[in-house]
């Protein structure tokens, strides 16, 4: 097991763009850190950059405490899975997952109880004969995961290794995953722009936007304490409500809400954030509330997401899906004023409300 660490990481491309600006993130060693963000942020490029199949232009990589920015990829000691399986049609499930094995030389016996030992795991142990046409995408990617935890690294590196498998799979894959993880104990780093994986997978998780690391923190703390503007809407579903408001004191004021919150925040204008679950219908006249319009609303098990407008704002809120509401209809909608974060119109920073 070990440690990685990004410090001051910068990647730009010959053209110009710059992938990844000014990266600082400490890996623990047995974390298993998700690096989450839309396509393009420069997620994967982190990766490649640790793995060394980039070069980076400013900054130090360590692994385990040594700079590794000289280092060939060969000699790091991680292992990397894609999204692609990249797995060789000709040989068999044994033949693919023993394969980086082979070619390091390792003997016949450590072979044999490494790859059983790890089909087990992942519930390959009666295709191991089988080649990868044979196979379901979902076992295709397990020989994957399998050919990876193998070669035993001291880092795992995954990039978006699920996106391609249909969701019940991928919803399995996860559960495995996480499972085999804690199990071996190795440092993991997981790439995806995939929300539900990021909560549900990670120790922590590092939120990137446009190359820049926004927020790093475990799930509960993303989800609860955004850090900004954009980790707010970019995590959960639905996104959360931003609203634009404006500030006198401690009176916030928006087109269709009014609220006093404990202290002053010591700006003008705002974005007041909700989450859809924190709105409530049949609020008590004690509490702050919101009219609602409905324009759609979706069920979804015991929930039922109301989607509408409430002044010149989109609103949505989550309800009980067995109250009858149609198109057109208005709603109040209570909340907490505990529930509500404030951002910085201007920077997007959080400010404490």
């Amino acid at each position: 097991m070990a440690s990685a660490s990004f410090l001051h990481i910068t990647k730009q491309f010959p053209a110009g763009d710059v992938a990844v600006h000014d990266l600082c993130l400490e890996v623990a060693d047995g974390e298993f850190m998700v690096i989450v963000g839309p396509s393009g942020c420069g997620k994967s490029t982190v990766l490649r950059l640790l793995a060394g199949v980039e070069n980076m232009t400013e900054g130090v990589i360590k692994i385990d405490g040594r700079v590794v920015n000289d280092v060939p990829p060969r000699n790091r000691d991680v292992s990397m899975v894609f999204q692609n399986y990249a797995l060789y049609p000709h040989m068999s499930v044994f033949d693919n997952m023993s394969f980086g094995l082979r070619m390091q030389g390792f003997a016949r016996p450590v072979i044999e109880e490494r790859v059983r030992r790890a089909a087990r795991a992942l519930g390959l142990g009666d295709l191991l004969e089988r080649k990868p046409p044979e196979l379901s995408g979902g076992e295709q990617q397990r020989v994957a995961l399998g050919r990876a935890i193998v070669k035993d690294p001291r880092v795992y590196l995954f990039d978006e290794p699920l996106s391609s498998i249909d969701a019940r799979l991928r919803a399995e894959l996860r559960v495995d995953l996480k499972r085999i993880q804690k199990g071996l104990g190795t440092t993991s780093i997981y790439v995806t722009h995939d929300q539900v994986e990021a909560m549900t997978m990670g120790d922590r998780i590092a939120v990137m936007k446009d190359g820049v690391l926004q927020q790093v923190a475990p799930p509960g703390e993303i989800y609860d304490h955004p850090a900004n503007v954009f980790v707010a809407g970019f995590i959960g579903a639905p996104a959360m409500n931003l609203i634009p408001v404006t500030v006198s004191g401690r009176l916030v004021k928006g087109s269709a809400i009014e609220v006093e919150v404990p202290r002053a925040c010591g700006v003008d204008r705002a974005v007041l954030g909700i989450r859809p679950e924190a709105l409530s219908e049949s609020p008590s006249p004690r509490v702050p509330s919101l009219e609602m319009k409905i324009d759609l609303a979706e069920r979804v098990g015991r929930d039922q997401f109301i989607y509408g407008t409430a002044g010149d704002d989109g609103i949505v809120a989550r309800i009980d899906a067995g109250i009858q509401v149609s198109r057109g209809d208005r709603i109040r909608l209570g909340f907490d004023v505990r529930d509500i974060h404030l951002f910085d119109a201007h920077s997007g920073q959080a400010l404490s409300p």
